[in-house]
């Protein structure tokens, strides 16, 4: 009798267990963001309004000069140390074999020593190094081009900066060779252009849509979002996009 007591105690606190080490694993992501978007603040401050922008390409080997352009390595000197965080949720592959990953690529580290040393750097051979990337309508290397108000790279140009999204968590890539796995931005405004319902499941192939819980490829994913005037929150995909008239991506239509 005893003993079945006990096994029920612990099949009743292991269910709670595991959720209070998820919730910690989401404030820690939340923080990890606040932080990145504090950086932000800071480095707009600085450069007269200007936000950082995206480098690490996506559909072929990026840029050497990009590379050394992304956010990752501009918001360095105002994040007081190395900003390619880590999510406590990202088990992506993508990461080295040197910080448990499988990927046979460089770190950030590896590749500023290669810079430093003169020696030819195999772009296509760089591994993840953020598990964040940056909504490209805010960026000035990879905006999408389409609207004439662009681009909305500078705080002046964001009318809602406490409702739109710059950071996100980017797709771990699990299970898909993803190129969006190693890179540092995504593309909201792809994301409506299937049939309907599919905005989830074409916004999974870029960021993380569930990566705090909730349905795989679902609108009702929960994720962790930076938003432009510092805060961080943990959103349902259905709460930050609907359409291209109705998400928290785009400056001109972007309200909570």
């Amino acid at each position: 009798m005893v003993i079945a007591i006990i096994a029920l105690l612990i099949g009743l606190l292991i269910p709670g267990l595991a959720k209070a080490r998820q919730s910690a694993r989401t404030i820690v992501c939340l923080n990890n963001l606040r932080q990145l978007q504090v950086a932000h603040v800071l480095y707009s401050d600085t450069y007269k309004g200007a936000f950082v922008d995206a480098g690490l390409s996506h559909g072929g080997p990026p840029n050497l000069a990009s590379v050394r352009a992304s956010w990752i390595n501009a918001l360095r000197p105002f994040y007081g140390g190395t900003v390619n965080v880590r999510s406590p949720v990202d088990r992506s592959p993508f990461w080295p074999v040197s910080q448990g990953g499988t990927h046979n690529g460089m770190t950030l580290e590896e590749f500023e020593l290669a810079l430093a040393s003169g020696r030819s750097v195999p772009l296509t051979r760089l591994a993840r190094w953020t598990s964040y990337g940056l909504n490209d309508w805010l960026t000035t290397s990879f905006r999408p081009n389409i609207d004439p108000r662009e681009p909305f790279n500078v705080m002046s140009k964001i009318d809602s900066p406490e409702s739109t999204i710059q950071f996100l968590q980017m797709t771990q890539g699990i299970g898909d060779n993803s190129p969006y796995a190693r890179s540092d931005h995504v593309h909201p405004s792809e994301w409506d252009n299937g049939p309907p319902g599919s905005a989830p499941s074409i916004a999974a192939r870029q960021m993380d849509v569930s990566a705090h819980g909730g349905p795989a490829k679902s609108a009702d994913g929960l994720a962790n979002y930076g938003f432009v005037d510092g805060h961080a929150a943990t959103r349902r995909f259905r709460e930050v996009f609907t359409s291209y008239e109705k998400n928290l991506f785009f400056p001109p239509v972007a309200r909570q």
